[in-house]
């Protein structure tokens, strides 16, 4: 399996973070937020690649962090 930038080499468990449900298109994020809903699974997939150059950028989620919406 490849490893992210910046992680240890051992396993780790991934599931699809896209699903679709009667409303759209939604995402889940590793600090647990449900983003969504989108209108395509494409949508879905830019608008978490935002959120993970935000969170990036800001140091992560946390009581200081900034709001993404």
């Amino acid at each position: 399996m490849d490893q992210r930038f910046g992680e240890k080499e051992q396993t780790y468990f991934r599931c699809d973070r896209f699903y679709h449900t009667a409303q759209g298109w939604w995402c889940s994020t590793r600090e647990h937020t449900e983003l969504g809903p989108y209108i395509s699974e494409k949508e879905a997939e830019a608008e978490l690649f935002l959120y993970i150059r935000k969170v990036n950028m800001y140091g992560g989620m946390g009581e200081n962090s900034v709001p993404f919406h």
